[in-house]
């Protein structure tokens, strides 16, 4: 008897996990690029996210993903083919100004590698970004070019690191992977970082024996989290 009850205990467990089993999986791709004029935004390596929605699924008016932006400024997601998604930027995320309804990038009939940008609007670039590494000592020039009015600049960093993922946080650390400067719109900044200190070696905080490295150039807002960045330049030493 008691066999019989814990096999009738189990047994809508049993059908339940086959009812969802019996879903399809997603097999359809988004891909995209943040960008400004046709040209990607440089950020912080999944920093920024923004959210897809399919609009009516199940009970809920609406459900959501988040979708995180790489450090080229570039995003995917996995979904499902012929149905119809909102791809919608939040308040306060990115270094850009903050979004309106319309900004709302919709994907219908979403098909396999099915490519979408979503535009952005930058409070600054930074252009003409060049960064080279001669006897261990990294330079790096660039200009500051306002977008849009509003926002104060906080500084300007030189990030270096042994990976090609480089930012605030990804570098050579303790005191040799980044320095910082206050900086202006319409200002040509010049940074340079000494890292003669660091010696070869395959711990996180050292030179890798490849011989190259990598570094960019990145802006803080003030009030802002994101920071806007340059590419990664690759470097040999």
């Amino acid at each position: 008897m008691r066999n019989i009850l814990l096999f009738l205990a189990i047994l809508p467990f049993v059908f339940t996990s086959c009812e969802y089993d019996n879903y399809d999986e997603p097999t359809a791709t988004i891909t995209g690029r943040v960008i400004y004029e046709g040209q990607a935004i440089h950020v912080k390596n999944n920093q920024v996210t923004f959210r897809l929605y399919e609009p009516g699924w199940e009970l809920s008016a609406s459900t959501y993903m988040n979708v995180q932006v790489a450090q080229e400024g570039t995003f995917s997601a996995t979904v499902f083919s012929g149905k119809n998604y909102r791809l919608i930027r939040q308040d306060n995320i990115g270094p850009w100004v903050n979004p309106t309804s319309s900004d709302t990038v919709f994907v219908d009939n979403c098909q396999n590698n099915h490519v979408v940008d979503m535009p952005v609007v930058p409070y600054y670039l930074l252009d003409n970004a060049s960064i080279t590494c001669n006897n261990k000592i990294i330079s790096a020039t660039c200009s500051i070019r306002e977008i849009t009015a509003g926002r104060n600049i906080e500084f300007v960093g030189l990030y270096a690191g042994r990976n090609f993922i480089v930012d605030d946080t990804y570098n050579f650390g303790n005191g040799v992977g980044s320095v910082t400067t206050t900086a202006a719109a319409g200002e040509q900044v010049n940074l340079s970082l000494d890292i003669n200190s660091l010696s070869v070696s395959s711990t996180a905080g050292s030179l890798p024996s490849t011989g190259f490295i990598y570094a960019r150039m990145g802006l803080k807002i003030e009030g802002i989290d994101a920071m806007i960045y340059t590419e990664s330049f690759k470097l040999s030493i």
